[in-house]
């Protein structure tokens, strides 16, 4: 009976020391779990302040212009008269045009100023045939026929935007007018 006994007091104390250990391996595991909680807490705050400097954009300032290349033609004397590129500015100071695709072709449209994360799109009723993507602009771009047509009986529209402000939205229609 004394064995038996002393056989339960070790197993006894065996399990006190196992669970007093166990104890604080449980303690040492919340204080890293709670030091890793707070480090990610930082790197979270670190990320949003990151995403937040990069949200704030110069407003870009831009004009578009369009422009037109008259046809050839001869003259009731007989003269031949060569057509000319030339813009069309009541594009850019009323932000629409009506051409005649009998009588002129479309020869560029240029974007011109400053701005990051442009887009730039033209539309033929609700289907788009044109868009370039965020793209900074410094200076000048320019498109043209090797980038999309305006062909004849259509009605355009051209959108410039940052982010999701829209910096110029025109109309260009295509009409037969001789």
């Amino acid at each position: 009976m004394k064995k038996l006994t002393n056989l339960l007091g070790i197993i006894l104390v065996s399990s006190l020391l196992l669970m007093s250990c166990s104890g604080e391996k449980n303690e040492k595991t919340e204080t890293n779990q709670a030091a890793k909680t707070a480090q990610n807490s930082d790197t979270l705050k670190t990320t949003k302040k990151e995403e937040v400097k990069e949200e704030k954009l110069e407003p870009a300032s831009i004009k578009v212009k369009l422009f037109f290349q008259g046809m050839d033609y001869t003259d009731e004397e007989g003269n031949e008269i060569i057509g000319t590129v030339e813009e069309r500015t009541d594009f850019r100071t009323n932000n629409r045009y009506i051409f005649c695709y009998d009588s002129e072709d479309f020869a560029n449209l240029q974007i011109i100023g400053e701005g990051k994360q442009l887009t730039f799109e033209i539309r033929s009723g609700n289907k788009v045939i044109f868009s370039k993507q965020n793209f900074d602009l410094s200076g000048k771009i320019i498109f043209t026929t090797r980038d999309f047509e305006l062909t004849m009986a259509n009605k355009y529209s051209v959108v410039v935007k940052q982010k999701e402000t829209i910096l110029f939205s025109g109309k260009i229609d295509s009409q037969g007018c001789m």
